[in-house]
């Protein structure tokens, strides 16, 4: 996936390009459930390196819920020149699975699309949003959904017909 730094800003849905020690905060707070969802993009002493997280709170955690859930962490940093990607990720505490196909171009729109909603002031769907952008059945496969074949089945004889005429 790799894109600058301004663009993966702009996916994330900053819109501008954050310095060293600069954080980028999303609160919004629904007084329905008591649950809070927080996010932030952040970069650290180094310029060459920026995280992003989203968490949940909740006022009164259901009976064995945690108070706060880690929904998603992601760490950015530059890869070749001036293009950044994603080099580690964790969903709900758990590492993504890098047999996704694209895992990093979704951990970015996960959280955009987060991102989109916290900027409405609206408590985003997390569970609906992890569903849509990490569970789709874009993976490694063919267009029938089996696993994309390496090694075609190929028939020398149509592919080089010379006799007819028909090669190369």
């Amino acid at each position: 996936m790799r894109e600058t730094f301004r663009n993966m800003m702009d996916r994330l849905g900053v819109g501008y390009e954050l310095s060293p020690y600069e954080t980028y905060p999303l609160t919004v707070y629904d007084p329905a459930t008591g649950a809070t969802c927080s996010a932030e993009i952040r970069m650290g002493m180094d310029p060459n390196e920026c995280e992003a997280e989203i968490q949940l709170m909740y006022d009164t955690p259901a009976e064995g819920q945690p108070p706060m859930q880690q929904v998603i962490w992601f760490q950015c940093k530059p890869v070749v020149g001036a293009d950044w990607d994603v080099v580690n990720a964790r969903l709900k505490g758990d590492p993504i699975d890098r047999e996704i196909y694209n895992w990093e171009e979704k951990c970015c729109n996960f959280f955009g699309a987060v991102a989109r909603f916290m900027k409405l002031d609206q408590m985003p769907d997390i569970d609906a949003l992890i569903e849509e952008e990490f569970h789709s059945r874009e993976r490694f496969h063919d267009q029938y959904g089996g696993g994309g074949g390496k090694s075609p089945k190929i028939r020398p004889g149509q592919l080089l017909d010379m006799k007819k005429g028909r090669g190369f």
